[in-house]
Parts: structure tokens; C-alpha cells; sequence
């Protein structure tokens, strides 16, 4: 299933990501909320975080607890690197 985001309540940066995997033809659900914590995407059992701060570690050890594999891109990160997606996955 495949996410829909509305530009009222993401980043540019989580819009860009999302075009990439949609080009990219992987499946994800986006804002996904797990034990009380809300995931931009969540690709199999990778649990993507795009934001302009640091890492929440309360989230990514119970998300680690949990049997997911938290990343972590900054907003600059995903905006100025158009082939992140197949650095993560590999080509598809």
C-alpha cells in the first residue's frame, strides 16, 4: 500500500523521498504510528525518518526492540541526493 501525502502536513523533503520510491516502484506506507511514535515511512522492516533534527534514540531503540531498522536522513540529505534510494536498496 502506498502512502498519499498531502502538502499541508509534510516536508518537501518527505515529498521528494515519496517520488522517489514511487519511481523506484517499492512498496510503503507513510506516517505510520507505532507504539505511540509516528514513522514517515516504513518500507518492510525499515523504519525512515526524514527530518531537519536529530535522531528521537527513544524511538529507534523501541523501534530496534521491535525487529524494525530505523534510518535516519536529514532534510538536506534527501533534497541533495537524487539517487539516495538506490544507495539504500539497491537497483531495482
Amino acid at each position: 500500500m502506498r502512502g498519499f501525502l498531502k502538502k499541508k502536513h509534510t516536508t518537501k523533503a518527505e515529498r521528494v523521498f515519496a517520488e522517489h520510491l514511487k519511481r523506484n516502484k517499492i512498496q510503503y506506507n507513510t506516517k505510520v504510528q507505532i507504539m505511540g511514535f509516528e514513522v514517515d515511512f516504513l518500507i518492510g522492516k525499515y523504519a525512515i525518518e526524514i527530518n531537519g533534527h536529530p535522531a528521537n534514540y527513544e524511538k529507534s531503540r523501541l523501534l530496534k526492540d521491535l525487529g524494525f531498522t530505523p534510518v535516519n536522513y536529514s532534510n538536506k540529505e534527501v533534497l541533495n541526493n537524487s539517487d539516495i534510494i538506490t544507495k539504500l536498496y539497491g537497483t531495482r
